[in-house]
């Protein structure tokens, strides 16, 4: 799941609730945006979610990789196709 999507899926929850309701938060796999006074203090979110969000963050790391992404978007953008052997070579496959 895009982190963006994270948060616009994400439950509003008060403190107390989510306290009370720990256990079913977590069987839900939804993300929770727990909330003390109407502020955000916290956020529950899947395992599978966030090493999701962990592979990303990796990956924003490796300037190769970002280059050739504002690479391909900026071919993207100019209309021209993008060799997949390229692309494969790049990532060492």
């Amino acid at each position: 799941m895009r982190s963006t999507n994270l948060l616009r899926k994400a439950k509003p929850v008060n403190v107390r609730e989510a306290q009370a309701q720990l256990s079913k938060l977590i069987r839900s796999k939804s993300p929770a945006l727990v909330l003390s006074h109407g502020k955000p203090v916290s956020f529950l979110v899947s395992y599978e979610d966030m090493l999701d969000l962990v592979e990303s963050l990796d990956e924003l790391k490796d300037k190769k990789l970002l280059e050739e992404i504002a690479r391909g978007r900026t071919e993207y953008a100019q209309g021209k196709a993008i060799p997949a052997e390229r692309l494969l070579k790049r990532m060492g496959l």
